[in-house]
């Protein structure tokens, strides 16, 4: 199945987030979105930042996998033309799940693309 988003992988493109992007932050994530300059109708790009002060490699992992499912079960349609930055910070990896998924929706929502 194809994901509703694409992989954000350059490192120049996460920095023009940064610098450029809105921020909504929480204290275990920080969410980033920037319009994107391919234009309104193009698919969201979707980039995880994820430290090693989070956590162990198995504990990064896990914390993408669940953020990736969050993302797959939220409806995308306002971040069409976006590009997406999540940041977790130290502690997200102890978080349950609907921890995540609350904090996630939190910040995707006060920027509007939730």
């Amino acid at each position: 199945m194809m994901r509703a988003y694409g992989s954000l992988r350059r490192a120049a493109d996460f920095q023009r987030v940064y610098r450029r992007g809105e921020r909504a932050g929480s204290k275990h994530l920080a969410v980033y979105a920037l319009a994107s300059s391919r234009g309104g109708e193009s698919r969201p790009e979707v980039g995880f930042s994820i430290g090693k002060g989070v956590g162990s490699a198995v504990v990064r992992n896990r914390l993408r996998r669940r953020c990736r499912t969050i993302l797959d079960a939220a409806p995308l349609g306002s971040c069409l033309g976006r590009r997406v930055v999540i940041v977790a910070r130290a502690g997200a990896g102890e978080l349950s799940f609907e921890s995540l998924r609350a904090e996630l929706g939190a910040g995707l929502h006060r920027l509007g693309l939730a």
